[in-house]
């Protein structure tokens, strides 16, 4: 009995601490630490036609997926990219239509929700030299399937490894109003200086 307890105690140790340690840490999102942070590796599983090396970290909000909190689709996310790249307004909005309609086709896999993904669409413009508006008609293959307009602003630059990172802050439409002062959070607390 006691060898069996300490096989188990000695199983529990190392499985938490193989936990811990293998929790990512953000390497540029750190700012909200209390939103959850994911870390996802390119190319994505979700999106394979996006060629560019890198990683993309996200954080999102608590109540991100329950339709009545004021949280609802709020989050951020970053995405480092290793190619020396000139991100231009075109190659954002052809990045938010392959990241989106793949993302909702993954999550709807088993056909949950009937959505025509041909309808997911991003649109952008440029509002200064490093910064885009973006707004993409998405559905939400998380809760209910039902159509959500996200909008977004989204900032980029070189770091000073001439890596291009895109700092994107993320609400639903309905919450427009809350979006200039989360970007301005995300970029004061996250982009590199």
């Amino acid at each position: 009995m006691k060898v069996l307890l300490k096989v188990s105690l000695s199983f529990l140790l190392f499985f938490v601490m193989s936990t811990i340690n293998s929790q990512e840490k953000a390497e540029i999102l750190k700012y909200p630490k209390e939103w959850r942070l994911e870390k996802v590796k390119f190319p994505l599983d979700f999106a394979k036609d996006i060629t560019w090396k890198g990683f993309e970290e996200l954080r999102f909000s608590p109540g991100m997926f329950d339709r009545s909190s004021e949280n609802y689709f709020t989050y951020y996310f970053a995405v480092q990219v290793e190619d020396a790249i000139e991100v231009t307004e075109k190659e954002v909005q052809v990045f938010l239509n392959t990241y989106y309609r793949g993302l909702c086709k993954a999550v709807n896999s088993k056909e949950k929700f009937n959505i025509d993904y041909k309808k997911i669409q991003a649109t952008t413009k440029k509002l200064e030299d490093c910064l885009l508006a973006g707004s993409i008609n998405f559905y939400d293959s998380f809760t209910n399937g039902k159509e959500t307009v996200l909008k977004m602003l989204i900032t980029f630059k070189k770091n000073t490894e001439n890596k291009v990172i895109l700092l994107v802050s993320v609400v639903p439409e309905s919450k427009v109003s809350k979006l200039k002062g989360l970007h301005e959070k995300n970029i004061q607390n996250n982009l590199p200086k």
